[in-house]
């Protein structure tokens, strides 16, 4: 799993540059401060969240088909950058099944 830090489609929709200036000098704010800083940054983030959900904005739906079974590969091979190793070789196992069982459905059909 790579440790540099990849923004989803979601973080960039809800994240602001004056979001990021007051994040940026949290480390820097004394242990009262700091604590009523960090609620107003989530109070701002679920602000921008929920006024995303009541948009007609659609950027965050990527699905490029309306077949289930390939937004799932989709979401599994998207999900699998931020996965540990472990989970890395979970996720290349339900693809190997999706795969074999999609073969199987094609010879049988």
């Amino acid at each position: 799993m790579d440790n540099n830090y990849t923004p989803t489609i979601f973080d960039e929709k809800i994240q602001s540059r004056e979001l990021q200036i007051l994040k940026t000098a949290l480390p820097y704010m004394n242990g009262t401060r700091q604590r009523g800083i960090l609620t107003l940054i989530k109070s701002m983030e679920l602000k921008k969240s929920l006024d995303l959900i009541s948009s007609d904005d659609t950027s965050l739906s990527i699905c490029s088909t309306d077949n289930p079974a390939e937004n799932t590969l989709n979401m599994l091979n998207d999900v699998r950058q931020f996965c540990n190793e472990k989970d890395q070789e979970n996720i290349d196992m339900l693809l190997n099944i999706f795969s074999m069982l999609s073969a199987c459905e094609t010879m049988f059909s």
